[in-house]
């Protein structure tokens, strides 16, 4: 299969077999040192022998990315513990890791629609962002091409085994005259029933990568604050968490602690808000107003110490800003409060509304091997079964984190029932905090920027957020992002089939699929 414009090859792999099926993380380390303690650099050839011991190992696969000048691959060997490989671009080209990675075919598509840099036997060639509609192809290239020529509706490219599947076409977003988000669900339908689904991003793809590129350091902290809406202060702290890690620095332990009331309010507000999406389309217009009304009074109660209702650019490289640090502690206790008189009756609510459970119930299973397939991890996971919590691994989170999902069958219901937990579990987290943030609370450390690169990553409300983020002359030179979107949209679309086209939409807000972050 070649891509319209381009040279990209799919189909078997290119090499003879004959791959050193080693241990992959030891595979990694035997290639060549970087500046970067836990970065290798491998030759092709051990490239290809990476990808092939990959299909036999289980080894977590956290993002792929490229910089003009090589393509990385990240993983997490031991709980938060990177673990990267580095390749040079030949000839613009590089053996694909999708054949290994099914979530990798997402990074190895934006790589291509950014820098041109194509992978080799790829599992899918089809544009992710670039519809042919942008002022300059490859607009990260060395060389740009040309203006894409397109002028009317972006023309939906389905694969080979969507094709296959007769049925009724049919489509969802992303203008239907709703709130949702733009991203396009193309479906062939059999009755009510789905027979196939895939997705078409790139409506909502802001030139994030290029906008980071050689930018201020704060400049860039505040734009990752703008990357989800409703996990701004997930993004900025590992954002500054990847910037600190570059600079070899580390924040004191009152204020790292400020961070954590950061975002276990914002796990509050944004599940809670997920919890009203979900009722809504459930027709349980009671539940979802009473989400709503627990989500305003605690953004109203904290507003006036944090400074805003939006949790955005709070963090920032070195510390935090806060319009009164000295206040948080108390602003916890009253939180706790507020939880304790709120929490409880709404989550009676929740479980016992008429209705609510029966029309959750069985829609929208995702098993293990479903989450697995595609990396997920966050509440979805925890739904289904899994123990994908990276808070117990991060230093920020001692003597605090205790939590762990008791769910296993991974419906809508479940993933649902997990936000609730999560919920009077992040209430728990302020309460414990507030009698640990005295009055010197707050500020910043002053960082020297020095050249050197750092990875930074936390929990957000849909799961992990990690940052990679170089440093040249005192400015951001790139920034990778994996945000929980990508291994989300894979299995949105591989949950589909079977189900009733009504409980799209449902499915796809239990999953947390966030088209901003995912256009980037």
């Amino acid at each position: 299969m070649f891509r319209a414009g381009g040279h990209r090859v799919s189909g078997a792999a290119g090499h003879d077999a004959g791959s050193l099926l080693m241990d992959p993380v030891a595979h990694i380390r035997a290639g060549a040192e970087t500046g970067t303690p836990w970065r290798f650099r491998l030759e092709e050839l051990a490239w290809r022998d990476l990808v092939d011991g990959l299909k036999q190992a289980k080894l977590p696969f956290a993002g792929l990315w490229c910089d003009g000048t090589d393509v990385h691959v990240l993983f997490l060997p031991h709980g938060n513990q990177p673990l990267a490989a580095t390749l040079a671009l030949e000839d613009g080209r590089y053996p694909a890791l999708s054949p290994a990675r099914a979530v990798s075919s997402l990074y190895e598509r934006m790589v291509f629609d950014l820098y041109g840099a194509e992978a080799m036997w790829a599992r899918d060639v089809r544009p992710l962002v670039d519809h042919e509609v942008w002022s300059s192809t490859t607009p990260l290239a060395v060389t740009p091409g040309p203006a894409g020529g397109h002028k009317g509706m972006i023309a939906f490219e389905p694969s080979e085994a969507f094709t296959a599947v007769e049925g009724l076409a049919a489509g969802v977003g992303p203008a239907t005259g709703r709130m949702e988000a733009p991203c396009h669900v193309a479906l062939t339908l059999r009755g009510e029933t789905i027979a196939a689904a895939e997705t078409v991003t790139g409506y909502a793809h802001r030139g994030m990568a290029l906008r980071w590129r050689n930018s201020r350091v704060d400049d860039a902290c505040r734009l990752s604050g703008r990357v989800a809406a409703g996990c701004s202060a997930a993004h900025q702290v590992a954002f500054c968490q990847a910037i600190e890690a570059a600079c070899g620095e580390q924040i004191g332990h009152e204020v790292s602690q400020l961070r954590v009331v950061l975002l276990e309010l914002e796990r509050c507000v944004q599940h809670l808000y997920t919890l009203a999406a979900l009722a809504r389309e459930a027709g349980a217009v009671l539940v979802a107003s009473r989400c709503m009304w627990f989500r305003e009074q605690l953004l109203k109660e904290a507003a006036p110490v944090i400074g805003s209702r939006l949790l955005m650019d709070h963090c920032v490289p070195g510390g935090v800003s806060l319009r009164s640090a000295s206040e948080v502690g108390d602003l916890c206790t009253r939180l706790t409060e507020l939880g304790d008189d709120i929490y409880p009756g709404l989550a009676d609510l929740w479980r016992s509304y008429l209705g609510l459970s029966a029309r959750l119930a069985g829609v929208g299973v995702l098993d293990r091997a479903g989450w697995e397939r595609v990396g997920l991890d966050g509440p979805v996971a925890r739904a289904s079964g899994s123990d994908s919590d990276c808070r117990r691994d991060m230093r920020l989170y001692d003597g605090l984190w205790r939590f762990t999902a008791g769910r296993q069958e991974g419906s809508v219901e479940d993933r649902a029932a997990v936000l609730v937990d999560e919920v009077g579990e992040s209430l728990r987290m302020l309460g414990d905090l507030a009698p640990r943030l005295g009055l010197t609370a707050g500020g910043r450390i002053d960082l020297s920027y020095q050249d050197g690169e750092g990875i930074g990553m936390t929990e957000g409300p849909w799961g992990r957020v990690l940052y990679w983020v170089r440093l040249l002359n005192g400015r951001v030179e790139h920034v990778f992002l994996r945000d929980p979107s990508y291994p989300a949209l894979m299995a949105f679309e591989s949950i589909l089939p079977g189900q009733n086209v009504a409980d799209v939409a449902l499915i796809k807000a239990s999953l947390g699929v966030n088209a901003a972050a995912l256009d980037g």
